[in-house]
Order: C-alpha cells, then structure tokens, then sequence
C-alpha cells in the first residue's frame, strides 16, 4: 500500500514536515485536553495522615512491586478489594506495586479512578 505523501505542519508558517495521519509537527502538536478530576479531596477520600503512616510503614516492608515477574521498586499500596467496595487499610488487603502496574490494575479491575468506566 502506497504511504502518504509528507506535507507541512497545519500550524500557519511553519516549514516543518508531518507524516501519516499527524497534522503537527512535534514543536506545534497541541496539548491533550483532560476533564477535570471532580472527587473529592483525597483527606475526604480517606487518604489522610494514618492512611499515610500506613502507607509508609507498608512501602517500608515490602520495597518491590509484586506483580508477577516486576523487579520494579514498589511506589503504592495497591487494596486488593478497593475501599469503595468495603476494602481495610489492613495489611492483608494490601499488595506493594509500582506506579505503573498500580495504575494498569485499578483501571482494569477497580473501574478506573472517578466515575469513568474501565474497559475490561
């Protein structure tokens, strides 16, 4: 299949070429848009300062991400049943993993974060 051919950046006077289906240039590509986080404040989440002396002393015992074949240092708690759904900050419902697979996790198992829906 023939590529399409490179053509100027959309932004008006810039010489730059884009390739494929880019309408900017790397310097002119305009910022993603996020909608605006609406929760409430993390302390009223129940993120407050025990939950940060927990947190803490639990990163502390247990320094690497336990997700299956993660050498990752651990970065955050992960609840393994999510405190919307009744879930402790005891230590038995909670795993060590790093930011990346904490993220990968919620959003495909906890329903994302807010009130978006996570695709499963």
């Amino acid at each position: 299949m023939p590529h399409r051919a490179a053509r100027t950046c959309a932004t008006p006077g810039c010489p730059n070429l884009v390739r494929g289906s880019d309408r900017y240039c790397p310097l002119h590509e305009p910022p993603m848009e996020r909608k605006p986080d609406e929760r409430p404040s993390a302390s009223r989440r129940g993120y407050d300062a025990a939950w940060r002396r927990i947190r803490k002393a639990f990163l502390r015992a247990h320094p690497m991400c336990e997700w299956p074949g993660c050498d990752e240092p651990a970065t955050e708690p992960d609840h393994i049943l999510p405190r919307k759904a009744g879930g402790t900050d005891d230590w038995d419902n909670l795993r060590a993993f790093c930011h990346v697979h904490h993220s990968r996790k919620t959003a495909r198992y906890d329903g994302g974060y807010g009130n978006r829906k996570a695709k499963r």
